[in-house]
Parts: C-alpha cells; structure tokens; sequence
C-alpha cells in the first residue's frame, strides 16, 4: 500500500508519519531539544537542534541501529572545549555525531577540544515540515570567534516517508572576511543489535592504514566484548565511480538488515573506522571526512588541510538507505 493510498486509513497523518519537537526534563538531558522523526516505512530517527543538528538515535523496523554511551543524552549547556575530556563528558555518540567545522580530531592544542565545537553547538532557524512525500528537518549552525572564523553550516535531513532512507544536505559557508580552514566529519555509529561479532563490513579500498600510517588488514574483523581491549581506527581511501560516489556497506546477519552509505569521494575523500569491542564499549564508527582524525596540525604538514575563502560555500550530501539482507 503506497503513501496515498494509506492515507484514507488514518484521521491525523501523525499516525503513520511526521516530526514532533520534543524536550527533554531529567538530568543533563534538562532543556535538551529533539525533533522525533518517523515513516510508514519503518524508520524513526531523533534529530537534535540543540546538538548541531545531529542525529542521537536510529531504529529501523524497531531495531535500535546506533549506539548510545553511558553518558546518555546530554544538553550543550554541559559543553566545555577542554581536549578530548570535553568532548567525552558530552559524547552519547548516537547515529550522527559532527566534527568541524574548521577543525576536527585528534586535538594537539588543548585549547582545541576533539572533533571541534559544532556537534555542540544549538542550531538556528530550525524547524520541520511534512512536504507530502518526505519528513524534513533544517536548522543553520554556525562555528563563530571573534577575530576568528565565521562558518555557518546549513544542514537539511530529508526522511522520505516510503523508504528506510535518510538524505543528508549540508552547505559550508564562509561568512567571514578571510580564508577558513575546513574539516568535516560525519561520525556516524553502530551498536547492538545492528553491530555484532557476526557483522559484515563491505568495503573495496585503495589503501587502508591505521592511525600511524603502518599498512592494516584487520580492519574488518569483530569480535565479542571484551573487558581488556583498545580502540582501533583505520583510514580508508577509495577510487570514486563515475558519478564521483563511494558506497560502504555493514550487513548484520544478527537482525537480518543490512545498511548502504553513499558519499562523495572528492569532497570526503577519506574514511575513518572505528572499532571499539569493548565490554560496554562495543561500538563501530564509519566516518566519512575530508581528512583522517589526525587532526589539522597533521592536515596542514601533509597538504590535505582545505580552506575556504571569504564567501565561498561546500556542499556536502550523504546518503544512509537500509534494507533487508538478501536471503
């Protein structure tokens, strides 16, 4: 039964699909804002104005598909840029976690926090609306310092009301009166039971490093829990079809369904993984980025570090559809 049709069942289209602004009452999640996102298809999502617009939680057929941390949700209100152990104290993880906007990852300066400020960082001029054949949600962001950059990001997440899909639209724009650098991560997660032992990663890389730049092959092996085990991260590189896109796939025989990501290659030309198979901790991060989470002191030495001049924009669209696993 198609959307029209499944129309003429319901009195309130809320019933089958929409977006409902939310707020949150308890702990440091006090105040929080969310707009709860939902399909026909099966899909529902939490968008955070209040986080960047990021995305806190994702279940699809019920199955909860991301990861949540034991810091739980928690406000922006809470943020303070101090290293790594800022970034941490806020870090539920969610689906959608975003690091930017003129810098990202690892922070060598710890004046600079990991990952940036923008993922905590309300959003302006949100808002969402029924369009007839998709849910969005839209809200402007904006990195700002005096004497300092004047980013804002411009970000529009589309829910088509007929497909387990979402569609992600961002617009970089340099507002300020010299040139910027640019770093942009897309920090998306998988937890249980989405992400288990038996999980297949799909991908077909060029080159595949770890952190320190040492050849890697175990990138794609998983494990159960364990109490005594470190991160792993690796940075992937790949050959862009003709259309300049990349697709990575995870399939999780576990729940029977299976997850596509499509991105530009041009733009966010490197992947990050990260592999956490830690008791409590067990977690694996696809993160799609213009750079490696070395961070922009490790951009700049290498050559990769892009700017962005006064009144010049980036257009960034990313693409997450799941379906059933093929029998």
């Amino acid at each position: 039964m198609d959307h029209m049709e499944s129309s003429l069942f319901v009195g309130n289209p809320l019933q089958t699909s929409g977006a409902q602004t939310i707020q949150f009452l308890e702990g440091k999640a006090a105040g929080l804002k969310m707009i709860r996102m939902y399909n026909e298809a099966g899909l529902s999502m939490l968008v955070a104005p209040d986080r960047g617009m990021d995305i806190p939680e994702l279940k699809v057929h019920g199955t909860n598909i991301s990861f949540v941390s034991v810091t739980g949700f928690v406000n922006s209100t809470y943020f303070v840029e101090q290293g790594a152990t800022g970034f941490m104290r806020n870090f539920n993880v969610g689906f959608l976690t975003t690091g930017g906007l003129s810098y990202m990852g690892a922070p060598k300066d710890p004046a600079r926090g990991l990952h940036g400020t923008i993922g905590n960082t309300p959003a302006e001029n949100f808002y969402h609306q029924d369009n007839g054949q998709a849910i969005v949600a839209q809200g402007d962001v904006r990195e700002a310092e005096m004497f300092g950059v004047n980013l804002l990001l411009k970000r529009r997440i589309t829910l088509p009301k007929a497909q387990t899909s979402i569609y992600l639209h961002d617009i970089v724009v340099n507002e300020g009166s010299r040139p910027a650098p640019l770093m942009m991560l897309y920090h998306m997660n998988f937890g249980y039971p989405f992400f288990g032992p038996e999980t297949q990663l799909v991908l077909d890389p060029l080159v595949t490093t770890d952190r320190d730049g040492l050849p890697a092959t175990d990138w794609k092996t998983f494990s159960l829990p364990k109490a005594k085990t470190e991160e792993r991260v690796y940075f992937h590189s790949f050959k862009p079809d003709f259309d300049d896109m990349v697709q990575y796939k995870l399939l999780s025989p576990e729940t029977g369904l299976q997850a596509t990501i499509s991105v530009q290659s041009s733009l966010l030309s490197v992947l990050n993984e990260w592999k956490l198979m830690q008791t409590k901790n067990y977690v694996l991060g696809l993160e799609p980025a213009t750079n490696n989470v070395n961070g922009i002191e490790a951009a700049e030495r290498a050559g990769t570090l892009k700017k962005l001049a006064p009144d010049e924009q980036a257009t960034f669209d990313l693409r997450v559809d799941f379906s059933r696993m093929e029998v």
